[in-house]
């Protein structure tokens, strides 16, 4: 009878967990560290929760209560880690010791114990998802912990021990269900998040990649026109505008006037908002060059009602990468007009087919593992970030090494088993300074013109180290490699890429410095980079 009364209990938890993942909060717990006002939230809600379990609880002997409460302690544990769950569980220990009886006291403790034993559980959950067997397991270690604790604390012993026959056996396997009920359902509904997020995201694509091909030439009335069809039938919306500083490029349905005012409504300090003019509702986000706003993308919605945070994500999407392209295309055109082994040549040589061959990598895993495509939008942004936004000579070893590994996710995702690349570099020596990109291009020359024309692929090594007063980097490929006389020019710098690299070191370091390349045919390439150590 007992398993029975507990069981329909289940429902609220059902019901919570439905709940709680249609918060704005559930949203923010799974794409960004928590910040102290949302563990806050966090621990009111499974708070409730938790006292609500002890008033659905079944009266026993003694004013003991066979309760459903734990699972609200243990459930904060797992999802917010150990001091969510402890807070929680003090909460509802406090709670439950002020309604009295001869568990009180013990029942108190062994909530915030349960709560513990939820955090500590949560190191053991694959990031970004739940495991529901590992959560059942924490249930059924947290429920043996509330009987130890019971059976230490509440007196009579014998009184304690007559109780956990009874009730210790249901309350185990009916509040562990509980806890993995609870985290399944937040599971599926985040896998439908992440479907979502992730057609939204090849529509992203999708409308960047056709774009890409009228941004070549830059952005103006004509490519304004073209992209903004583009995302008019991608969307549906009746209309699509885009506009560089004051000037209207191009609107699919309302004249340049009545843009314009649109845009005197707008906030300056936001990167994006909902705007109503003359009963019509807009959406505009603003796109940016090198951090300062030079335009905006704008699409009508029939109603605010309309709009929810995933098409507002989409859009926001669309509009980071159409201000990446639009960078793109600026430093190219620079770099058309300086010489070529100056920096910003260097900074501006991602070239366009780069950029399609990884919207079309990202694309196909949008269908096949969106999961993995979103990780590959994040890579490619932080790539770009890290290469268009670069104003400073020298910068952090790791943060290098960052930009690197954006870089590697990208290609790896292209080139898939055929391309390993192993990362060794003493983590004493991340906090100093080197010359800003003379590892990205050894790296990326390495895989173009190693790995890429090798059939069965290979492996590229980075390794660096400290050697006195010295760093050492050594980038190592099993490419195809080349001939002496080629590696010969190649070292004195017949190459605009390595032409920068050597040159600038050569400035920075005057003879003071070690570059070297050793290579032979079908047995890979080395280079060896090594340069005085420049602290702060």
């Amino acid at each position: 009878m007992l398993y029975l009364q507990l069981f329909e209990r289940m429902s609220i938890i059902a019901l919570a967990a439905y709940v709680f993942s249609q918060t704005i909060m559930f949203k923010k717990l799974f794409t960004r560290k928590m910040m102290s006002f949302e563990k806050f939230m966090l621990v009111t809600f499974f708070s409730i929760l938790s006292i609500l379990g002890t008033y659905l609880g079944v009266k026993v002997q003694g004013g003991a209560i066979a309760n459903i409460r734990p699972i609200g302690a243990i459930v904060a544990g797992l999802i917010g880690g150990p001091l969510v769950g402890i807070i929680v569980g003090a909460i509802a220990g406090l709670h439950r010791y002020t309604l009295g009886g001869f568990t009180a006291l013990s029942c108190a403790f062994s909530t915030v114990a349960e709560g513990l034993v939820g955090g500590i559980f949560k190191s053991y959950i694959k990031k970004g998802k739940s495991d529901i067997i590992i959560s059942f397991i924490a249930g059924i270690i947290a429920e043996i912990t509330q009987v130890i604790i019971i059976l230490l604390l509440a007196k009579p012993f014998e009184a304690a021990l007559e109780l956990e026959k009874n009730i210790g056996l249901p309350m185990i396997l009916i509040n562990s269900f509980g806890v993995a009920l609870f985290i399944n359902i937040i599971n599926n509904v985040k896998d439908d998040l992440n479907k979502i997020a992730a057609f939204n995201a090849y529509r992203a694509l999708n409308i960047a990649k056709k774009s890409s091909v009228y941004l070549k030439l830059g952005l103006n009335r004509d490519s304004a026109k073209e992209i903004c069809s583009i995302i008019s039938k991608e969307t549906r919306a009746k209309c699509v505008f885009i506009c560089i500083e004051n000037e209207v490029l191009y609107t699919t349905k309302y004249d340049e006037f009545y843009i314009k005012d649109i845009l005197l409504n707008l906030d300056l300090r936001k990167k994006s908002e909902l705007v109503e003019h003359n009963n019509n509702c807009f959406y505009i986000a603003k796109l940016y060059s090198e951090d300062n706003l030079k335009g905006y993308l704008g699409v009508s919605i029939k109603n605010y009602n309309e709009i929810d945070r995933y098409y507002i994500d989409f859009l926001d999407e669309l509009a980071e990468l159409l201000s990446i392209q639009m960078e793109i295309m600026r430093l190219n055109t620079i770099a058309q007009n300086i010489y070529k082994s100056e920096l910003k040549a260097l900074k501006a040589q991602i070239h366009p087919h780069f950029l399609f061959n990884a919207l079309n990598t990202i694309a196909s895993f949008c269908r096949t593992n969106p999961l993995k495509a979103r990780e590959l939008i994040l890579s490619l942004s932080n790539y770009f970030r890290g290469t268009l936004k670069r104003n400073d000579e020298f910068v952090e070893i790791k943060d290098e090494i960052d930009l690197i590994n954006s870089y590697i996710e990208i290609e790896k995702a292209r080139f898939g088993d055929r391309l390993n690349f192993y990362c060794d570099v003493e983590d004493k020596i991340k906090e100093y300074k080197i010359p800003t990109f003379i590892l990205q291009p050894i790296v990326e020359n390495s895989i173009k013109h190693g790995i890429s024309p090798k059939a069965v692929g290979g492996s590229v090594f980075l390794k660096g180290f400290q050697e006195d007063k010295y760093l050492t980097f050594i980038i190592e490929d099993t490419g195809v490699g080349f001939n002496k006389n080629y590696c010969d020019s190649i070292s004195k710098g017949e190459g605009i890429g390595i032409t920068n690299i050597i040159e600038r070191l050569k400035l920075y370091y005057g003879k003071n410095y070690l570059f070297d390349i050793q290579s032979a045919l079908e047995e890979g390439t080395k280079t060896t980079i090594k340069i005085p150590i420049m602290e702060g």
